[in-house]
């Protein structure tokens, strides 16, 4: 599994450095109507939880939590993978829903559209299937089978699934309790005027493929928007006011965290980290840069998302 993974990210790695097309569609930010998941149990949970979720002729996988009880309410997490690695190659590298799943939540693992696998984002490239519409159809046909609470529905992700997890947070308002993304959340359009969301963002300062001045590569726009744009959007969208509080974390890893009222926005800078999973055991190095070992940014997005 080790040797696919890191298969798989060498693959993303050529595709995204050998693209050279001069004009490229791209989709635009479409703002949905979120319809409120149910508030009670569905009459008729499984006693024995489902494995999988489809909607809209799509299939998701679905992990249970390791407590699992028909009737009792469970937060809801969807991992989003990254360009190319395939769901179970994003879980063997991140451990996020077997970790989640320890702390009680329901976890959606879709696969992104072809060709890739890859999301459509706002700001990324127009190939046609609508994720964001399937991403909430996965979510309400969850709700609708086993119980969710539905105040505490979450998202998160790494390189092209960190955009997709500020994609959701723009265009279904209202959907996520809180989001995190690692390593590509400047690969999407932004919505300053969108409404507010709990939001971890964290980036390596040494990442070669999301860099965090913004993206060089005309096949993962948009191209130019930093890191710090989209903190500062955010920090908008959030009515976060004043500069952040600096907090030392580890001797790599400082935490911008913003004063919001109702709403947090943290944001870790990873001194010298490249484009990787921060704690992960797979070693991508050689591909894409140094991963901080410092801390695991799977327990830390859990943590923040059980503060929501």
């Amino acid at each position: 599994m080790h040797r696919r993974v890191i298969g798989s990210l060498m693959v993303a790695v050529v595709a995204l450095v050998s693209a050279c097309a001069p004009e490229i569609p791209t989709r635009a930010t479409t703002v949905r109507t979120v319809t409120p998941l149910p508030t009670e149990c569905p009459a008729n949970a499984p006693t024995v939880a489902p494995q999988s979720i489809t909607a809209l002729g799509r299939g998701s996988a679905l992990i249970a939590p390791a407590d699992y009880e028909p009737g009792v309410a469970y937060p809801l997490l969807v991992s989003l993978h990254p360009f190319i690695l395939a769901p179970d190659a994003w879980e063997a590298y991140s451990g996020l829903a077997a970790a989640a799943s320890q702390r009680g939540y329901w976890v959606l693992l879709p696969q992104g559209s072809d060709p890739g696998p890859r999301w459509a984002v706002p700001g990324g490239l127009d190939t046609g299937p609508d994720d964001i519409a399937w991403v909430d159809a996965l979510i309400r046909t969850t709700a609708d089978t086993v119980c969710v609470d539905g105040d505490r529905v979450f998202a998160a992700g790494f390189s092209a699934g960190a955009a997709m997890s500020v994609a959701v947070s723009c265009e279904l308002p209202g959907r996520f309790r809180a989001i995190a993304g690692s390593g590509g959340t400047n690969l999407t359009s932004l919505c300053p005027d969108g409404a507010p969301v709990d939001t971890m963002i964290l980036h390596g300062s040494a990442d070669p493929i999301a860099p965090v001045t913004g993206s060089e590569t005309v096949f993962a726009p948009p191209l130019g928007l930093t890191v710090d744009a989209v903190v500062a959007s955010f920090a908008g969208r959030n009515g976060c006011v004043g500069p952040p509080a600096a907090v030392t974390l580890t001797s790599s890893v400082t935490i911008d965290r913003y004063s919001c009222g109702a709403h947090r926005l943290e944001y870790y800078r990873m001194l010298g980290a490249g484009h990787t999973w921060a704690g992960s055991p797979i070693p991508l190095d050689i591909v894409t840069g140094p991963t901080d070992h410092s801390f695991s940014a799977t327990n830390v997005v859990l943590d923040f998302f059980g503060a929501s």
